[in-house]
């Protein structure tokens, strides 16, 4: 049900994982050097940052070198392009969650101090269906914000169609190819769950892999779908790229989506937190209730963090099938979920 693909060597008394699920490290971390090698979708990201001349000069001062000081008239025109661009992020985010028998949802965002391009969202298919979905854009400032804006558009109008990810992931692809400049993307993570069979069906545009905490085994484990990231190829090979998968929840289990800017947040000695301790304190932290588990981990990357600076969004969406015996729904109906502000906790 709703960011390695080879099955892990069986460890003593451990249990292998099921099938197009990837056996997360089960040692303790310590914080992961800035590594010299990234992924494509890395790569990707930095190249586009650096020709665009990222530092949120993407709108009126896009022909302001990055290494020029800025006039007091820039510097005003900066903050007012960066406070549009906040004001359009804040009103993308879903001002409710939804309230799904047996199921316990949570989720956290915090922007950057650039106004970055993440979001989520759940989108409502039918009685029985609801789709999730995170995204991360390439882009910051105003044109990230338009591109995300689009986006959320075509997810929403797309996803409730049909019951496929896969099929409402290509059909926003083929608009979105068109509309953004070359060299900006949008990685997503989408998935529509089954609430009475309790089945997820996934994929990914090149996003961050899914993180599933397995009760039964006490063990967490990645789910990751092949896919292309969106608005980088018009369809051909998009359309090859990307696969479908399901993955069946048991009582207890936990999944965790969220962005890149989760495990590669740095402190000040420039050392990630690293994707080995996020799961790490996922399956530590896995039975708490939602809301528990992400003041819980977010409170871990505030430490690890520091004074140092935010460079990107941070977004968590966090789901628990809940065990026989426990409250699926743990939030009044009529709560009305907001954004929290960069030093509150999440809802």
């Amino acid at each position: 049900m709703s960011t390695f693909r080879h099955r892990p060597l069986k460890r003593p008394g451990q249990q292998p994982a099921p099938e197009g699920e990837q056996q997360a490290p089960p040692q303790a971390p310590t914080p992961t050097p800035l590594p010299a090698k990234h992924s494509s979708v890395s790569l990707l990201r930095a190249k586009t940052q650096r020709r665009m001349a990222l530092r949120g000069r993407m709108g009126l001062l896009r022909n302001k070198n990055a290494e020029e000081e800025l006039s007091d008239v820039e510097n005003k025109m900066l903050e007012h392009e960066l406070a549009i661009a906040e004001e359009l992020q804040a009103n993308l985010l879903p001002r409710r969650l939804p309230q799904l028998p047996g199921n316990d949802l949570s989720a956290y965002y915090r922007p950057s101090r650039e106004v970055g391009g993440d979001y989520y969202d759940f989108i409502e298919i039918d009685e029985d269906h609801i789709g999730i979905v995170v995204a991360d854009v390439s882009g910051k400032g105003i044109p990230g914000s338009i591109v995300m804006t689009e986006t959320r558009a075509l997810m929403k109008s797309e996803g409730c169609r049909t019951m496929s990810p896969t099929e409402a992931l290509v059909r926003v692809n083929r608009v979105l190819y068109n509309d953004i400049k070359r060299g900006m993307f949008v990685t997503m993570f989408y998935m529509v769950l089954s609430i009475k069979k309790g089945i997820l069906t996934i994929t990914s545009a090149g996003h961050n892999p899914m993180v599933l905490f397995r009760k039964q085994t006490n063990s967490c484990h990645l789910v990751n779908p092949n896919g292309l990231a969106l608005g980088i190829d018009k369809g051909p090979l998009f359309e090859r790229t990307i696969k479908e998968q399901r993955v069946q929840l048991m009582k207890g289990d936990r999944w965790v989506l969220y962005t890149d800017g989760v495990v590669e947040a740095m402190n000040e000695q420039n050392q990630q937190l690293g994707p080995n301790r996020f799961y790490l304190r996922t399956k530590q932290l896995a039975e708490k209730t939602s809301s528990e588990f992400l003041s819980l981990l977010v409170e871990d990357l505030e430490k690890h963090v520091g004074g140092a600076p935010q460079h990107d969004d941070i977004t968590i969406v966090t789901g628990r099938c809940v065990p026989e015996g426990e409250s699926g729904i743990l939030r009044p109906p009529s709560g009305v979920f907001r954004p929290p502000t960069p030093d509150a906790p999440p809802v």
